[in-house]
Formats: structure tokens, sequence, C-alpha cells
């Protein structure tokens, strides 16, 4: 019989399963307190939360939602990330994070409508951020234009310079 808790954590669980960009599963085992709590800071950081919970009622909140199929990944201890607002900024703190932390494994993940292998997350993971690729654009439209810049730059210091130049002659033949 499940008691009220579990039933209003399955629902507040639903309620951010919907709402979020982005869901990454991973397993913990084999991290201590200090490190865990350093991660859900960095996470947090990033605009998402890590919280633990258990496998069942996370399945009972994942069925009936486009990332249901999330319920595969579902064995032994998970921490589940939800990603509010911008969901690749939480991967990336991850993947730096296990540079240092061997113990902290993808499981999956889902984002964008799709759910995600280890592979997956890691592939996600090594995206450039959205500054990135702002930063990218803006080179690639402003290395061609700076180029044109320059060039006409050039020619009108020689018209000037060739001006000049019949100026001064104009005025020693007088």
């Amino acid at each position: 019989m499940p008691t009220q808790a579990k039933i209003e954590t399955v629902g507040e669980l639903r309620g951010r399963v919907e709402r979020c960009q982005g869901i990454y599963l991973v397993e913990y085992k084999g991290l201590n307190v200090k490190s865990i709590s350093e991660l859900r800071r960095r996470i947090r950081e990033a605009g998402a939360e890590m919280i633990v919970v258990k496998n069942r009622l996370l399945n009972l909140a994942l069925s009936g939602t486009p990332a249901e199929s999330l319920n595969a990944y579902l064995k032994g201890p998970n921490a589940v990330i939800f990603c509010d607002a911008d969901a690749l900024a939480p991967a990336k703190v991850m993947q730096e994070f296990q540079r240092t932390n061997e113990a902290l494994v993808w499981k999956g993940g889902y984002v964008d409508g799709t759910v995600l292998d280890a592979a997956g997350m890691k592939r996600i993971a090594d995206l450039p951020s959205k500054p990135e690729i702002v930063a990218g654009v803006v080179g690639a439209v402003a290395g061609p234009l700076s180029g044109l810049v320059f060039t006409l730059n050039g020619l009108v210091s020689e018209l000037v310079f060739t001006l000049q130049a019949v100026a001064d002659k104009r005025q020693e033949a007088a």
C-alpha cells in the first residue's frame, strides 16, 4: 500500500520530468559525501539539480511520459539530474567532474525528446556550449567583413596618397 508521502514524491517527480529540458542518470557508487556535495554544488551552479531517489519511485514518475525509456537504466544506485533551463551546462559539469572522480559513471539521459545511453551522453557533453557557438558564428561573419574593411581602407588610402602626390606635383610646377 503506497503511503501519502510516496504518492506526493512520485507526483513531484512527474512534474519535474514534464517541465525539465533534460534528465541525466548517473551512478555515484564509490563517491564519498564530500565529493557528492561538491558535485551537487557545481550542478546547482550550472542551473540543474541532482537528487537521489528510489528507482521504483522514479520508475512510476517516468511511466507514461516521453522519457519512459529511461526505466531501462534504473538499476543500482542512481542519482538523477534535472536540467531545468540549459541541458548542456550540467553535462559539461559532469564530464569535468568525471576527470577527477572515475567512480561517477553516466548511465543514460533524456535530452530534447531522445533517450540516450552512456555513449550518447558523452557526445552531448562534448558539444560546444551556446557562447562558444555564438563566438564561432560571429568570428566567421566578422572575419570576411574585417578583411573587406581593411581592403576598402587600403584603396581609400591609396587614392588619398595619389591625390596628394598629384597636388604636390601641381604645386611644384606652379
